[in-house]
């Protein structure tokens, strides 16, 4: 089976930022949260996927009579 391209780049990538941060998952939020907060000093929307309202579908089971 052959590798999606674009998966196998974001895999490297995101293991190069995890050997960069030592695969120490407190160094890796804390520099995503100096990244946020240097992209919102520069003018961008920063928004988390919490703040996004979202839509939840429940199909109800049939009433039997």
């Amino acid at each position: 089976m052959s590798e999606n391209e674009i998966l196998a780049d974001l895999r490297r990538i995101r293991d190069e930022h995890a050997r960069e941060c030592g695969y120490d998952v407190h160094t890796m939020f804390q520099r995503m949260r100096e990244e946020t907060a240097q992209l919102a000093a520069r003018g961008w929307q920063v928004v988390s996927p919490a703040d996004e309202p979202t839509a939840v579908v429940r199909e109800e089971p049939p009433k039997s009579h």
